[in-house]
C-alpha cells in the first residue's frame, strides 16, 4: 500500500466522514490516506489545554499485515519530529511495527462510542423514590473530593482527572443523606467536542440504575450543547457496553492502543 499525506477535509471524504475523524480529530493533525482507497490514518491532539497526541489507523479487512505499520511510519516522516506521539491504534487483532524512536510502553483494548441523540430511557422502577439529587460541582474547587472518590471507587486507575482544566461539567449524584454516590465529567476534546470521562458509582450503589441516570444526564448536556457526545470504554466491561447501547450510543471502532515512549527515555 502506498500512503499519501491528506488534509482533515479530505480524510474526512475518504474515510467516509468517520465519526473518530468528525468528532476526534481537530484541524491541528496529521493524516494520510491509501492511495487505492483500502485505509486511513490520522494523529491529533487529544484534549483541549494539553497535546496528548494520538490517533488511529483503520484499513480494509484484506490489508496486508504491515499495512498500519507503514501508515504510522507515514505519519511520523510528514510530522518532521515536531509530533510527539503519546499512543496510536489499529483495529483489534491487527498487528503494529513501531517506528524505530518509539516504543510500547503498554496497551489496552478499547471501543469509542458515540451518539447524535438522547434516547430517553425511562428510569429504572423505585430510582425516583430514592431521593438522589444530581448536582453540579467544579472542576478546580471540588477537585480534591472528586479524585479522592473516584480513586477509591473506580475498578482501575481513575481517569477523570480533576482539576486539571479539562472538565467543562461535573455532575455528581448525591443520596437523601447528601453523600455522593456517584460522579462523572464532560471533558472538551481538542477536536471541541463533549467526551464523556471519569464515571464511576460507589460500589455498593451498583445495580440500581444510578449509573444510567448520571450517563443519560451527561449524555443529555453534551448533545444539546454540541449536538453529540462521544465516550471510551474498556471493551471487557461487558456491562457499561450494553448500557452505553442501550441509551443510544453506537461503536464506531473497538480499538487496540499501544502506549507510546521515546527509546531514549526507556533504556
Amino acid at each position: 500500500m502506498t500512503w499519501s499525506q491528506v488534509d482533515r477535509d479530505t480524510l474526512l471524504i475518504t474515510s467516509g466522514r468517520d465519526p473518530f475523524v468528525r468528532f476526534a480529530t481537530s484541524t491541528e493533525l496529521v493524516a494520510v490516506a491509501a492511495e487505492d482507497g483500502a485505509g486511513w490514518a490520522c494523529v491529533s491532539p487529544w484534549r483541549q489545554g494539553a497535546a496528548h497526541w494520538g490517533g488511529a489507523a483503520v484499513v480494509a479487512p484484506d490489508a496486508p499485515p504491515d499495512a498500519e505499520s507503514q501508515a504510522l511510519q507515514a505519519i511520523v516522516d510528514a510530522a518532521h519530529d515536531e509530533v510527539r506521539l503519546e499512543w496510536f491504534s489499529t483495529r483489534d487483532r491487527r498487528d503494529l511495527e513501531l517506528p524505530g524512536h518509539y516504543v510500547a510502553t503498554g496497551s489496552g483494548r478499547w471501543a469509542f462510542m458515540w451518539t447524535e441523540r438522547t434516547a430517553g430511557v425511562p428510569l429504572p422502577q423505585g430510582l425516583a423514590d430514592q431521593d438522589l439529587e444530581l448536582v453540579e460541582l467544579e472542576d478546580r474547587a471540588d477537585a480534591e473530593h472528586l479524585e479522592a472518590f473516584g480513586q477509591e471507587h473506580s475498578d482501575g486507575p481513575y481517569q477523570g482527572f480533576p482539576g486539571r482544566g479539562f472538565a467543562t461539567l461535573w455532575l455528581a449524584v448525591r443520596d437523601r443523606e447528601g453523600s455522593t454516590v456517584a460522579v462523572g465529567a464532560l471533558h472538551e476534546l481538542a477536536s471541541g467536542m463533549p467526551h464523556l470521562a471519569g464515571v464511576v458509582v460507589r460500589p455498593a450503589s451498583r445495580g440500581r440504575g444510578i449509573g444510567m441516570l448520571l450517563t443519560e444526564a451527561l449524555t443529555a448536556r453534551a448533545v444539546e450543547e454540541a449536538g453529540v457526545a462521544t465516550l471510551g470504554v474498556d471493551t471487557d466491561n461487558q456491562g457499561a457496553l450494553r448500557l452505553y447501547e442501550r441509551l443510544g450510543y453506537a461503536t464506531a471502532h473497538r480499538f487496540h492502543t499501544r502506549d507510546l515512549g521515546l527509546v531514549s527515555q526507556h533504556p
